[in-house]
């Protein structure tokens, strides 16, 4: 399993262990608080390369994106 650290604006983190990133951000089901928009995801891959990524909240999967596929 691999560990996903959200970070928001105001500096509040949280860990999650998820097997995907898709996982991970089920797992986190954050929700805009006041101003904070947006959350910053680090994680490593197996081979730990350090990746990073900023996602809007609440997030929509690209099957709600889309429509039904």
């Amino acid at each position: 399993m691999k560990e996903y650290t959200f970070v928001r604006g105001n500096g509040e983190k949280k860990v999650i262990e998820a097997m995907s990133f898709k996982k991970a951000i089920k797992k986190y089901d954050g929700k805009p608080i006041d101003n904070d928009k947006f959350v910053h995801i680090n994680w490593s891959s197996k081979k730990d390369n350090a990746s990073y990524k900023v996602i809007k909240l609440p997030y929509q999967f690209r099957k709600e994106r889309k429509g039904r596929l």
